[in-house]
C-alpha cells in the first residue's frame, strides 16, 4: 500500500493527569441515533456479504466539516486534525502503544485491520487540490436526529464519495459542550438524502484530550459505530447483544465500572460472572484509560460492512481517483509513504534495524532529523548523512510502534512503522 500524508509539525503532548478529576463528558449518542432511524421506517439491517478474503488496500477519503476553531478552550486546527486521524489509523491498526498490555484472558482475540485508512480527501467536488478541511461559521446541532437535516445536507459532501466528519461543540444546540460523538450504521437511505455522517466534539479530538489520552479514541470508536459495530454493553446479558460472538455480554452501562486493574485481574464481571472486555473501543471505557483493541468478531463485523451499498463506493480504485488518494493503493506497493509535497519515500515499513529514507531530489548534505512518538513524547534530534538524496537511520533501538519523522528544513513529516 502506498500512502500520501499530510505534512505536520510537532504535536502537542496529551500527557495523562491522572491526579485531576475527569471532567463532566457525556459519551457516545449512537443508541440514540439508532433508535431514531429504527423508528423512522428508514433503518435496514445489514447482514454479512460473501466475499473472497480481506480486501488488500482499504482506503477511505474523509472530509471534515469544521465549524470553529477552538472549543472548550482547545485549538481544533489542521494540526490537530492531523494528529487525531494518526492516532486513529494507530488504533485500527493495532499499533496503539498499549496493544500488547490487553488482559491475559484477551490477548488471543484481539485484531486489527491494517488494510484500512482514513485520509483526508486531496481533491475537492470540482477535483481541484484540497486540504481535506472545510470552514464552516460556527454552528450546533448536528448530532439532531430531526430538525437540521436541511442545514446537514447544505454542508455535506456527496455521501459516496466522502465519508463526512462534522466537528462543532454544542452537538445538540442546547448548550452542553460535552458531548463526545454521534455515528450512524450504514445506511442507504441516509447516504442516497447526503445525511450519513459523523458528527463530532473538536474538545476531544487527538492531543486536545491532555485530561486523559486513551478519551481522543472516542473518534475509533464511533468509526467503529460506522462500520456496524453496536456498544458492547448493548442489552447487557440480553441474546443478541451487540451482534459478536467474542465479545463478553456486559449487563453495565456506560462508566459504571473500571479498566481492569492489571492484565491478571479477576473483575469486573458480568451477570454470568465472565470477565468483562473493559478494553474494548466500543465500551464507554476510554475515560479511564482502556482503550486497546477489537475484537476478531468486530473485526470480520466491520470488513464486512466495507461491502455494505454505503461504504462500497468510498473505497473502490475511481473514487479514489476521484478525491486525489488513489496513488494510496498501487498493486505491489507495501506500506511506503509518500510525501505529498516532494515525493519521499520511507522504507521498509514495518522496519526493524534500519529505515531509508529516499527523496525525490538528490541533496548532499547533513540533515537534522526529529522523531517523536505517537503522543509527542520523548523527542530526539540528530544530525544525519544525506547522501545522493538517501538517508539512512539505525532504528533498532527504538520500541515497537509508531512514531512521527520530521525533517523541518526540508518540509518532510512522515508516520513510521517500527517492529523491533
Amino acid at each position: 500500500m502506498k500512502k500520501t500524508l499530510l505534512l505536520f509539525t510537532l504535536l502537542s503532548p496529551c500527557l495523562s493527569a491522572f491526579a485531576q478529576i475527569l471532567p463532566n463528558v457525556n459519551h457516545c449518542g449512537f443508541d440514540k441515533a439508532r433508535k431514531a432511524l429504527e423508528n423512522s421506517g428508514h433503518h435496514s439491517h445489514h447482514t454479512s456479504v460473501p466475499r473472497a478474503g480481506l480486501p488488500e488496500c482499504v482506503v477511505i477519503p474523509v472530509v471534515v466539516h469544521l465549524y470553529g476553531q477552538v472549543m472548550n478552550g482547545y485549538p481544533v486546527n489542521e494540526e490537530i486534525i492531523a494528529g487525531a486521524f494518526e492516532m486513529l489509523n494507530a488504533d485500527f491498526h493495532g499499533l496503539n502503544n498499549d496493544f500488547d498490555l490487553v488482559h491475559q484472558d484477551f490477548l488471543a482475540l484481539r485484531e486489527s485491520m491494517p488494510q484500512i485508512e482514513f485520509v483526508l480527501a486531496q481533491k475537492d467536488l470540482e477535483g481541484n487540490p484540497f486540504d481535506g478541511i472545510v470552514y464552516h461559521p460556527v454552528a450546533a446541532g448536528y448530532a439532531n436526529w430531526q430538525g437540521y437535516d436541511e442545514q446537514v445536507q447544505a454542508d455535506a459532501w456527496d455521501n459516496y464519495r466522502y465519508m463526512n466528519l462534522y466537528v462543532m461543540n454544542d452537538l445538540y444546540d442546547d448548550g452542553s459542550t460535552n458531548n463526545s460523538g454521534y455515528a450512524y450504521f450504514p445506511n442507504e437511505w441516509m447516504s442516497d438524502n447526503n445525511l450519513d455522517r459523523i458528527v463530532y466534539n473538536g474538545a476531544y479530538l487527538g492531543a486536545n484530550c491532555d485530561w486523559e489520552p486513551e478519551f481522543a479514541s472516542t473518534l475509533t470508536h464511533e468509526y467503529g459505530h460506522w462500520l456496524n459495530l453496536y456498544h458492547t454493553f448493548a442489552d447487557g446479558c440480553a441474546e443478541p447483544n451487540d451482534e459478536v460472538p467474542d465479545t463478553p455480554m456486559c449487563d453495565f452501562f456506560g462508566d459504571n465500572y473500571d479498566c481492569h486493574p492489571n492484565s491478571f485481574s479477576t473483575g469486573p464481571v458480568n451477570c454470568e460472572g465472565e470477565l468483562i472486555n473493559t478494553e474494548n473501543y466500543m465500551d464507554y471505557s476510554g475515560a479511564y484509560g482502556c482503550y486497546r483493541m477489537f475484537t476478531q468478531g468486530q473485526v470480520e463485523r466491520m470488513f464486512d460492512a466495507l461491502y455494505h451499498p454505503s461504504r462500497f463506493p468510498l473505497w473502490q480504485e475511481e473514487n479514489l481517483i476521484l478525491t486525489g488518494l488513489d496513488e494510496y493503493c498501487e498493486p505491489g506497493v507495501s506500506v511506503s509513504e509518500i510525501t505529498k509535497e516532494s515525493a519521499t519515500v520511507i522504507y521498509p515499513q514495518p522496519a526493524t534495524e534500519r529505515l531509508h529514507i529516499q527523496f525525490a531530489r538528490i541533496l548532499n548534505t547533513n540533515i537534522y532529523v526529529e522523531v517523536f512518538d505517537l503522543l509527542g513524547a520523548s523527542p530526539r534530534g540528530e544530525f544525519h548523512s544525506l547522501s545522493n538524496g538517501l538517508l539512512v537511520l539505525d532504528v533498532s533501538g527504538w520500541s515497537a510502534g509508531t512514531y512521527f519523522v520530521r525533517i523541518p528544513e526540508l518540509g518532510v513529516g512522515e508516520k513510521v512503522l517500527i517492529n523491533n
